[in-house]
C-alpha cells in the first residue's frame, strides 16, 4: 500500500496540501503549484520509504551520540575517577557521527562501550 502522507510529508514540505484518509482521491490541492499526479507520486513511493528509513537511522544515531556527550568532557579524562577506554568511545562516537552524516535504510549500530574507571 503506497503512504501518500509520507510521500507528500518528504517531498512536498514545502507546498500546502492536506490528505483525509491514505487514497489519492483524498488529496486536497490547496498549493497555486500544479497538483502532482497519482503516476507521480506513485513513482516516489519507493525512494521515500527509503529516505524515511534513512530519517529514521539519523534520529537514532543522534539520540545515540547524545548519551555519549558526558565521554566528551575533559574532567572525564583527567578526574578521579579517570575513563580509562576513551578511545573506545571515539570510535564508538565516529561510527555513530558516520551514520548521521550518511543514513542509511538498514543500518546495523555499534555497541556503546561501557566505561571503565581508574
Amino acid at each position: 500500500m503506497i503512504n501518500y502522507g509520507d510521500i507528500l510529508t518528504l517531498n512536498y514540505a514545502d507546498k500546502q496540501w492536506s490528505l483525509t484518509g491514505y487514497d489519492y482521491s483524498g488529496l486536497n490541492w490547496l498549493d497555486s503549484s500544479p497538483k502532482p499526479t497519482q503516476a507521480e507520486l506513485d513513482a516516489l513511493a519507493s525512494a521515500t520509504t527509503t529516505k524515511k528509513a534513512q530519517n529514521i537511522c539519523k534520529q537514532q544515531a543522534q539520540s545515540l551520540i547524545q548519551a555519549t556527550d558526558w565521554s566528551t568532557l575533559a574532567d572525564v579524562t583527567t578526574g578521579t575517577p579517570k575513563l580509562t577506554n576513551q578511545a573506545d568511545f571515539i570510535a564508538y562516537r565516529s561510527a555513530i557521527r558516520e551514520l548521521i552524516v550518511n543514513p542509511i535504510a538498514n543500518p546495523t549500530f555499534p555497541t556503546v562501550p561501557t566505561a571503565v574507571w581508574a
